[in-house]
């Protein structure tokens, strides 16, 4: 009878000719290393093969949701460690979920048309404001923004402290605190609000103070006092 040695089955019998003796122990097995979790916010969208979260810096992430009751629409925080295989051929990476929750969109993601198509200029943002609500006191005014030199500033307290910062227009209208503080994105909530809100980027945002209210979820809405 004819046997035909395959290249492997040759490899291996050459090998046992050069096996170590018996009483040296083999070397052990290499661990893999874990895949490291990663935590990412944005909207998530259709994709090719498997849904896709697109964040407000325009990263692309396919998603393997399994059984997680999220979808096309949904804007959510997602940590979870990057796929080593997947179907999804979409995407910088693949990520499976750890864990996944549903969190209020930040400014950039939000509808402008909500703003009442209004711009912020000079004239609007300067004055005194209040935060919109039946406790509104201008007597008290939570913050002032003034024109000086070259800036607009904003003073008023942030987590119990005072702070001056300057406040930026244009096309991404913002407060610029010092450091360690995140800068918040503002915008009009016609005709006649500001809202400050939370930073657009920041998935791991722990939420301030801007005299005594919480700038988190949706924001907070202030009017400006008369004269």
């Amino acid at each position: 009878m004819r046997h035909l040695l395959l290249p492997a089955a040759a490899l291996a019998l050459a090998a046992c000719g050069d096996a170590p003796p018996a009483d040296e122990p083999d070397a052990p097995a290499p661990t893999p290393s874990e895949p490291q979790a990663r935590t990412v916010e944005g909207r998530i969208m259709e994709g090719t093969e498997c849904p896709v979260l697109v964040t407000p810096e325009g990263e692309r992430y396919a998603l393997a949701l399994g059984e997680a009751d999220f979808g096309p629409g949904d804007y959510v925080r997602f940590t979870g460690p990057r796929a080593g295989a997947s179907i999804c051929m979409e995407g910088e990476a693949t990520l499976t979920p750890d864990y996944i929750e549903s969190i209020d969109p930040p400014a950039r993601d939000r509808d402008p048309a909500r703003a009442g198509g209004i711009a912020l200029d000079i004239a609007y943002v300067t004055g005194s404001w209040v935060a919109k609500g039946l406790q509104a006191d201008c007597d008290r005014p939570d913050f002032q923004i003034s024109e000086s030199p070259g800036a607009l500033v904003i003073e008023t307290r942030v987590n119990g402290r005072p702070e001056t910062a300057r406040v930026v227009l244009g096309d991404y209208p913002r407060i610029d605190w010092d450091e360690p503080l995140p800068e918040t994105p503002i915008e009009a909530r016609g005709p006649d609000g500001l809202a400050i809100l939370r930073p657009a980027t920041d998935a791991d945002y722990d939420p301030v103070e801007v005299a005594g209210h919480a700038i988190s979820g949706d924001g907070v809405v202030f009017v400006k006092c008369a004269g």
